[in-house]
């Protein structure tokens, strides 16, 4: 059965994977020679949507909000571009889905979360999606987009074509032990078991730095030893 998606939504799916050619066309570089020069694992942080994540290597560039919209919040990071084509990045967003609105993956009932799989691949332009363990102690879920996709014109309902896609993507929907609802998509130019294993790895990794205290304390810490350096070479000069 072919996937009913209505047309607004859909070209928000897509959006994000060409956002990088709007927003960041100087960045561009080939993917071999990217994975000449980034072949180890880079931990990359974001101060400004507070996440820390393994990425296979450093991104060659981050686009902030590739939705375009004001209430997503997010980056899509960058591994390998082919011109303004991106190859392999992952895409993560902090306010992925409505905390009241989606079943708790950990605690919420079979049917609940039964019903949450379904309305995915039913209504939402997924193929499959799955319970699957992020963490040992925290579950998420897997979902992979469909291959085609009927659009319907929202205001009558008919069937207006068919979207088919050049590529499929890999999304994980999971909360935090801090709260937060996040989105990791991988964009790759092809669902090979590596590209996979490595992404399900890096969203392993993720950690939720919004509620850090150690991190505040850092930066204290910092910022208590420049002043006290500061008053020491103040006094020296006198």
């Amino acid at each position: 059965m072919r996937k009913i998606f209505f047309l607004t939504t859909l070209l928000m799916m897509i959006l994000a994977a060409t956002a990088f050619a709007e927003e960041a066309p100087a960045q561009e570089a080939a993917p071999a020679e990217q994975a000449e020069t980034n072949d180890e694992p880079y931990v990359y942080t974001s101060e400004d949507f507070k996440f820390t994540i393994t990425c296979p290597f450093k991104p060659i560039a981050v686009v902030q909000n590739p939705w375009q919209e004001t209430d997503k919040r997010g980056e899509m990071l960058v591994f390998a571009n082919e011109g303004f084509d991106v190859q392999y990045g992952y895409i993560i967003q902090v306010n992925a889905f409505e905390d009241n609105q989606v079943p708790d993956f950990n605690k919420g009932t079979i049917a609940a979360i039964g019903d949450y799989l379904k309305g995915l691949k039913e209504n939402n332009g997924f193929a499959d999606a799955r319970l699957v363990n992020i963490t040992k102690k925290n579950k998420g879920v897997s979902a992979i987009t469909a291959e085609k996709i009927d659009v319907l014109n929202p205001d009558t309902g008919e069937v207006e074509g068919e979207f088919v896609a050049d590529k499929q993507y890999i999304y994980t929907f999971f909360r935090t032990p801090e709260g937060r609802c996040i989105s990791i998509q991988l964009v790759s130019a092809s669902l090979d078991k590596n590209f996979v294993d490595v992404y399900r790895g890096s969203v392993a990794s993720f950690k939720d730095n919004s509620k850090d205290k150690k991190s505040k304390k850092d930066k204290k810490d910092k910022k208590d030893k420049k002043d006290k350096k500061d008053k020491k070479d103040k006094k020296d000069k006198k």
